[in-house]
């Protein structure tokens, strides 16, 4: 794992912003990337209406060509977004930028397993309100116990992810990605 991928995380109230920041990063990225770029998607937890979440904009993004071409990763660096490989994520390239709005980006293979799950919960979530509220509340309890970094955070509601992923996959007809 890189050395600066953990930082400080908070947990936010759903704030309608999120869509917009999102838009606005989209285009930024379609507009660096053009012809390059297969498809982005807001996904994570800001993607949600309602939702709990780190107050950080996560962008599914797929290159045309697999695996990320040094030219798209450069112009991806252009708009200010630091590249910290895979950032333990097999198969995903991981950038951030933390400017007036803090954006991660996924950029992972089109179809493959880190796409195609990261939607499906997605969409799970904004599908089961009732889904959405247990994460939220499993998100707040993390926090409340002391998990204030990124790795930590992550690991400690590790569990409730992979059954979450489970239950979106069963309820999308798929048990394997």
């Amino acid at each position: 794992m890189p050395v600066g991928v953990d930082e400080p995380i908070e947990i936010s109230e759903y704030d309608p912003r999120w869509a917009t920041w999102y838009a606005h990063d989209a285009a930024e990225l379609r507009g660096a990337l053009g012809k390059r770029l297969r498809e982005l998607e807001h996904f994570g937890s800001t993607a949600v209406t309602g939702l709990a979440a780190k107050p950080v904009i996560d962008i599914l993004v797929s290159p045309v060509e697999w695996p990320l071409a040094g030219s798209d990763q450069k112009a991806i660096e252009a708009l200010g977004y630091e590249y910290l490989g895979e950032a333990g994520v097999a198969g995903r390239e991981y950038f951030r930028r933390r400017t007036e709005h803090s954006t991660n980006l996924a950029v992972v293979e089109w179809g493959g397993a880190l796409w195609n799950d990261n939607v499906v919960v997605r969409d799970y979530l904004r599908a089961r309100p009732d889904a959405a509220a247990r994460y939220a509340e499993a998100k707040r309890q993390a926090w409340q116990q002391g998990a204030r970094t990124l790795l930590s955070y992550s690991s400690s509601k590790s569990s409730h992810v992979a059954s979450l992923l489970a239950d979106a996959r069963q309820w999308r007809g798929c048990s394997e990605p």
